[in-house]
């Protein structure tokens, strides 16, 4: 799961925003950095990473990329992933996605607090050109695909995946509506450490 479906995660589990989006930017220990709230939403980011990866419905998905895309395949699925998301919204929610992104924004942003630079410049990007409700878009999935591969070149395959994917929509698709009603009910159940070994926030 990509950006939208973490934070999605996050609201409906009542986790700490921030600490869930930028999970991808911390290294180590989150409570030797963070305060508690804060490193509990990255541990259940890490938590969610963790099981669908170990999903058999998504190891089912990566079968339909081709032998030389399917290593970065897993990445490619995470942002297909928050493409049907906010593409189907509303099965998930009553309020508009466009709401639910006004609602989070400044609850994110209100947290300020030793934050890595490049979570700083992907958080600033993500709100100003609003990829959250970009995502429901073909293209914008494309395209994401495309510059991530243009940054990383060691994950230059990223950008042939989009193929993968439009060649197997409809079946990705319909596994998305199986995989993340799993999710949520396993970010209900998931519960942080009640008393991490140190912390000095």
């Amino acid at each position: 799961m990509n950006y939208l479906a973490h934070l999605d995660l996050a609201h409906l589990c009542q986790s700490h925003l921030a600490g869930n989006l930028m999970a991808d930017f911390v290294r180590g220990d989150p409570y030797k950095q963070h305060p508690k709230a804060v490193a509990d939403g990255i541990k259940l980011h890490r938590f969610i990473d963790s099981y669908v990866d170990a999903m058999p419905e998504v190891k089912q998905c990566q079968t339909v990329f081709r032998q030389e895309t399917r290593r970065v395949s897993g990445i490619a699925l995470d942002m297909a992933w928050d493409h049907f998301l906010a593409r189907h919204w509303q099965l998930y929610h009553q309020e508009p996605l466009v709401d639910f992104v006004r609602l989070i924004q400044p609850q994110v942003q209100a947290y300020q607090h030793n934050l890595p630079d490049a979570y700083r410049l992907m958080s600033e990007r993500m709100w100003q050109q609003e990829w959250l409700l970009q995502y429901q878009e073909k293209t914008t999935l494309e395209r994401a695909l495309t510059r991530m591969a243009e940054r990383r070149p060691r994950l230059y395959q990223l950008a042939n995946t989009p193929h993968d994917i439009f060649q197997h929509y409809e079946r990705l698709e319909q596994s998305f509506h199986v995989i993340y009603p799993q999710l949520q009910q396993a970010a209900q159940g998931f519960q942080p450490p009640l008393q991490p070994i140190h912390n000095d926030k």
